[in-house]
């Protein structure tokens, strides 16, 4: 086998790997407004946001837990913890809050406008962090297509409101 079709052959592996972690990514997009239900759901039925929060993170620990106890991923380095940065550790603040206020909100907005607002903040938070390349992330530069695709989004809210 030439190097060039090696070069090819690999391309194409790596352009494939792309396209599935673009789809398996819409696919948990697509999964956050039926999880968002569930929840609002769930604090209906309990009549409150909170505790359905904690119900939905317990559950996810249990399933994460087990997951881990199949050995199919590289061991925890367990010890590494007290290195990580502090900062990284409060991601399950904001996944809390991420999941009480949708539980909430749903119930109020609906999944379509909760949702839409939600896309449009994980949006400009992600092109202010890229941008600035903060949390460890590499830059990419704010370019006038993302400035477009912002106003897409502001003009698709629009609609969303009506």
């Amino acid at each position: 086998m030439s190097f060039l079709s090696l070069f090819r052959l690999r391309s194409f592996w790596f352009r494939c790997q792309i396209c599935l972690y673009l789809a398996l990514s819409l696919l948990s997009g697509a999964l956050l407004p039926i999880q968002a239900s569930m929840n609002a759901q769930l604090a209906r039925s309990l009549t409150s946001a909170p505790l359905a929060a904690n119900v939905s993170y317990l559950v996810g620990f249990l399933a994460l837990a087990i997951l881990l106890l199949t050995h199919r991923f590289d061991r925890p380095d367990w010890l590494a913890l007290p290195k990580a940065p502090h900062w990284s550790l409060t991601g399950g603040i904001l996944g809390a809050w991420y999941i009480a206020s949708s539980a909430y909100f749903i119930s109020t907005l609906g999944a379509t406008l909760t949702l839409g607002f939600v896309v449009f903040g994980q949006a400009i938070a992600g092109i202010v962090a890229d941008h600035f390349g903060w949390l460890g992330l590499p830059r990419h530069r704010l370019t006038s297509y993302r400035r477009v695709a912002i106003g897409l989004f502001i003009v698709a809210l629009f609609f969303l409101i009506q």
